[in-house]
Order: structure tokens, then C-alpha cells, then sequence
């Protein structure tokens, strides 16, 4: 059963939607899935091994977080399933979730650690607590996604044995879950917990979230809901890892639960305040791991801080309706996202920098890896849920109708609730084109809104309803209420010309420049130049040319020439291609001019 709830949130995924989604982020998924999800359990078999070792002897070296490989895995694996619904997928989930169940202690623990050491124990090396309860949330989370997505009950009733093991063991007791330390990640057991109270009612899970949510205040705790509401900003708060944000994600729960107007504006003002001091130009989030309210830091911004930011905004899109958080997804997909995997699907980055070179994941956080499991670490697991989670973002239920977020050739499939199934088919070479031709497909007549996101950067956009012209606004949804007919046809002309964002701090004197949602880079596979002799922009002169590329692989999605302030030519790529060959690469450019 689905438990009654005090607070509805203005958009929804529709999970009946499906989607046939073309042109380059096809080729992208396409990619990921045959290069990694079909293959990585396989290849790294110590994924599910590692938890039916957890009391043999000798015992593994594991890294305190090695219970989060397979749910992040799963989570990710399930979001592809929606997109494209692959059947080999399906088989390679179906066999996945039941040894995954196999797996499972009897009294409901779900991870690979010994008896001694479950839920609050220290590493085996002394260094710190384990990351147990973090495993748990993920594996678990994994687990509820696929029993939603399949309707497979042994799915959820593993989820539900687990929740109840961990209830046993830190509520009302002696110990509590800020007894495993680790509080960032640990303490994300509580979104998954308000997930299942919403699913099933079950008080217990409720009372957990709230021994949790009592924990955010006890240091070194967070404190995030307390901080929130006296508008501290998130990097000031006691917890400003990327971890906290799932642990966040329980305070919308408490929302959707209570109706308690303290959560909503909590949750609001982190996201907010991350989006104004933490996100990057490439929407990545983080520096070296952390919020610290510097968007031009040039530390490393890890993939798995993206996809959490990811990951919130979705839920931040969902509570707000702000087509300004749509923008941030979609900058965040097309450049921190696509900018860290590899055109072949064949690796991840763990850091995506915005001027520097791209590393594989598996080379560059090679501690992480064991015997069984070459491959693994937080990031080749976690990664593809960036271009999943699409599937929740891209197509949304409001009050009234439909809400189109995502903009890309291909057709998507949806239902009205007590009404007609539309499918949305779009004619488009967006993001490199920014004509958008949307026929909209009811299998019978019907009245209701069609909202389209017209994003913040496209100034003087044009757009026409079967021909007749509408007036669109930058930044807001464009709402077109009426009955709709097979045939019709909306189109958007998408202002494409450069925009900029002038740099600071670390980037002073330099710019980043955009062409639609792509973030452009200098890349020394395209020019004559090294780094050190990258001509100024003349941010008087952005006249770009596009260019034809017939060289090798990987091919640039777009490919730009501009003049600049000593007259010579700079090529640019898009951010997604940028460094791909393993050259240099410069996002923020030395620029001259206002």
C-alpha cells in the first residue's frame, strides 16, 4: 500500500512513461549499457562475493564503503531499464536482484562485514567506523527502485527485512544509528526508511527517521534542517560533504509526510545554497568532496558529488516546479555528467575537472580495487545513474498536464492519469541545433497544459503553436492549456548564440563560454597551441563558426571556430568530448573585453 501523505509536491515522474530516446545521448546509453551494466557484475564477480565472505577467513581487505558497490549498481542499472528497456537488461537485472536476495543474512543483514562489526563497527585497519548503514542504503534503495519498476515483491520484502533488522538493532536501544559514526553517510538510512514508511506505513520506519532526524543535531552531526531554517549556507554547516545530500533527501520525506511548511523550507535552502556557491561551470558539484562555497575551486569534483546534486535536484524539480532547477539538470548531464564517461562506455572519471585531463576512474582511485573486482569503486558504479535519472526528470506529471523538461530527438510514451496516453515525439538535432519541433499524439482528443521549459539562457526565443505564434519567456515554463489533437505540432527556435559566465577567484580574467546547455573547452587535440599559449577571447567578437569534423574517434559533438583578441583561431569543443584522447583541456579560457 501507498501511505497517505499531508504534502503534495508540484511535479511527478510518470512511471508508466516510455521513452525511445535518439541521436547522441543514444549512442551514449547505448554505449554505457553494453560496455559496463551488461558486463561489470560479471567482470567483477567480488561485487556480490565480498557479502557471502563476510565471516569466512581470512577475511577481505575491504574499503569501509564496499557495501555500496552493488546497490549502486542496481540503482543505476534500474534507472537505464527505464529508459530503454532493454531485455538483455532486464535478464541481467532479474539474475542480479536474486543473488543479491541470496545473499542476505537471515536475520536481515544486507552487507560484508563479520558478525563482530555490523552496522557500528570501526575498520578493520582502526582508522574509522565503517560505512555499513551507507551500504545498506544503498543496496536497499536498489532493491525498492527494481520491486517498483518490476512489481517483484521478494525485491522488497529483502528491502523490508533489512529495514526491520536495522530496527531491531538501533532503535529504542542502547545504540543508536549516530553510534556508527561516518554521520554524512550513515545517516542516509533515513531516506530510504521515510521511503518504506511511505510505502507501507509501518510506524517503525517513521519512528527510525525521526531518531535520525534527532540525530542531525548531536555533533558532529550535520545539523542540516536547524542550519537551514537560520539561513546558513550549506558549505558552513557541520556536514558539507556530498554524502549528506541523501540524508537531506529524508527532510522532503518529512514534508510529503507532515505537511510542515520548516521541511520544505529547509530542503529549499540547502538546494538553493548550493546551487549558489557550489556549482561549477560544468554543473558539477563539490571540491575535493565537500561543499565549500567557491564555484571556481580547482579541486577535484567528484562524480559521485554530481550525481548526488543530480540526485537532489531531481527531488528539488519535483517539490518546486522552478524550470531554473530543470536548467540545472540539464547542465549538469550534458557537461559534468557526459564529461565523465567515456565516449566508448568502457570508464568513468571519479574527477571531472573543468581545465586539466581526464583520468578513468579505475586508475585514478585504483585503492579502491580488490580481487574480484578490478573495476569497482564508488564511481564506476554510481556514475550511469547520472544519464538514468533522465527517466525522472525528463518527462513529468503536474496538477493540470505535462511538463517537458528534456529537449533531444526521439519520442517518449505517457499516460494522463484518468485520461488519454500522449506520446510526445520530437524532431530536433538539439543540443546542437535549437529548432525543437514537439508533435504532441493523444489517442483521442484532449484538454489539458503542456508546459515547455524555456531555458534561462535562451533570450529572444520563437515558438509557434500549428503555426500561430505564442510568446515564450526565458526561464519560466511556457503553459499552453487546451484540447489537444493528434498532429499538433509546437515549435521552439532556441536562441543559440554564446553565452558567457565571467570567471572570479581562481578564474579571474578568465570566461566560460556556452553554445545552448554545452559548456565549450579549448582541447589541444583540435589546435596548434599548447596550454600555456591559449590566446585571449574577445568577449566583443563571439562570432562562432561551426566546423565539419571527418578525423578520428571520438567525434565532437560540436565543433566551433572562434576569433580572438590576437587574431588568431581557437577551436572549441564541447565539454563532453573535451580531453577524451587523453590531451589537455581548458574550460575556463583567458579572456579580454567586457
Amino acid at each position: 500500500m501507498t501511505h497517505p501523505t499531508s504534502a503534495r509536491l508540484t511535479f511527478e515522474r510518470p512511471s508508466e512513461a516510455r521513452f525511445c530516446l535518439q541521436g547522441p545521448m543514444r549512442q551514449r546509453l547505448e554505449a554505457n549499457l553494453e560496455q559496463w551494466l551488461l558486463v561489470a557484475p560479471q567482470a567483477n564477480p567480488a561485487m556480490l562475493e565480498i557479502f557471502r565472505d563476510r565471516d569466512r577467513k581470512p577475511r577481505r581487505d575491504l574499503v569501509p564503503w564496499a557495501g555500496e558497490f552493488a546497490g549502486k549498481y542496481l540503482t543505476s542499472a534500474v534507472l537505464h531499464y527505464r529508459l530503454t528497456r532493454d531485455g538483455r537488461l532486464r535478464v541481467q537485472i532479474d539474475r542480479f536482484v536474486d543473488e543479491l536476495i541470496g545473499v542476505q543474512a537471515e536475520d536481515g543483514y544486507l552487507g560484508p562485514f563479520p558478525t563482530s562489526e555490523r552496522l557500528t563497527g570501526t575498520e578493520s585497519s582502526g582508522r574509522g567506523k565503517l560505512w555499513d548503514l551507507w551500504g545498506h542504503y544503498h543496496c536497499m534503495l536498489g532493491l525498492y527502485l527494481w520491486y517498483k519498476e518490476a512489481d517483484y515483491a521478494p525485491a522488497m520484502a529483502t528491502c523490508i527485512k533489512a529495514a526491520d533488522y536495522i530496527c531491531g538493532r538501533l532503535q529504542g536501544g542502547a545504540e543508536r544509528v549516530r553510534d556508527a559514526g561516518a554521520e554524512e553517510m550513515n545517516m542516509a538510512i533515513a531516506h530510504i526508511m521515510a521511503i518504506l514508511y511511505q510505502e507501507t506505513g509501518e510506524e517503525r520506519y517513521l519512528k527510525m527517521v525521526r531518531e535520525v532526524e534527532a540525530d542531525f543535531q548531536v555533533p558532529p552531526s550535520g545539523d542540516y534542517i536547524r542550519t537551514a531554517l537560520r539561513g546558513i549556507p550549506y558549505w558552513q554547516t557541520p556536514k558539507p560533504r556530498w554524502e549528506s545530500l541523501h540524508a537531506i533527501q529524508a527532510i522532503l520525506c518529512l514534508y510529503q509526510i507532515t505537511g510542515d511548511e520548516d521541511y520544505r523550507k529547509a530542503f529549499e535552502h540547502i538546494w538553493r545554497s548550493i546551487r549558489a556557491t557550489d556549482v561549477h561551470n560544468t554543473g558539477g558539484f563539490t571540491s575535493a568532496e565537500q561543499a565549500v562555497g567557491n564555484p571556481y575551486d580547482p579541486r577535484a569534483i567528484e562524480t559521485c558529488c554530481t550525481v548526488a546534486w543530480m540526485v537532489l535536484s531531481v527531488d528539488m524539480l519535483r517539490l518546486s516546479g522552478d524550470p531554473y532547477v530543470a536548467d540545472t539538470l540539464e547542465l549538469a548531464t550534458y557537461n559534468g555528467a557526459l564529461g565523465a564517461m567515456a565516449p566508448s562506455g568502457r570508464w568513468w572519471t571519479y574527477d571531472t575537472p573543468m581545465d586539466g585531463v581526464r583520468k578513468a576512474s579505475a586508475h585514478h582511485i585504483v585503492f579502491q580495487a580488490r580481487e574480484g573486482s578490478p573495476e569497482l569503486n564508488c564511481c564506476s558504479v554510481n556514475a550511469p545513474r547520472s544519464l538514468g535519472l533522465i527517466s525522472d526528470w525528463a518527462i513529468m506529471h503536474s496538477a493540470d498536464g505535462l511538463v517537458v523538461n528534456y529537449y533531444g530527438p526521439g519520442a517518449t510514451t505517457i499516460d494522463l492519469p484518468q485520461g488519454p496516453r500522449v506520446q510526445l515525439v520530437q524532431e530536433t538535432g538539439y543540443p546542437m541545433d535549437g529548432r525543437i519541433q514537439l508533435y504532441v499524439n493523444p489517442d483521442r482528443p484532449a484538454t489539458f497544459s503542456l508546459r515547455l521549459r524555456v531555458p534561462g539562457w535562451s533570450t529572444r526565443t520563437g515558438a509557434t503553436l500549428n503555426g500561430d505564434a505564442l510568446a515564450p519567456v526565458a526561464g519560466q515554463y511556457l503553459v499552453i492549456a487546451r484540447e489537444w489533437r493528434n498532429g499538433d505540432v509546437v515549435t521552439l527556435d532556441l536562441n543559440m548564440a554564446l553565452h558567457t559566465w565571467i570567471g572570479e577567484r581562481e578564474a579571474e580574467g578568465k570566461v566560460s563560454l556556452y553554445r545552448g546547455p554545452l559548456l565549450l573547452a579549448w582541447d589541444r587535440r583540435f589546435n596548434v597551441m599548447d596550454p600555456d599559449d591559449v590566446p585571449a577571447v574577445d568577449l566583443a567578437d563571439l562570432e562562432a563558426k561551426r566546423l565539419a569534423w571527418s578525423g578520428a574517434f571520438p567525434e565532437p559533438w560540436l565543433l566551433l571556430s572562434l576569433p580572438t583578441a590576437d587574431g588568431r583561431e581557437l577551436v572549441l569543443c564541447d565539454f563532453a568530448t573535451a580531453g577524451m584522447s587523453g590531451t589537455p583541456y581548458i574550460s575556463w579560457l583567458p579572456c579580454k573585453g567586457d
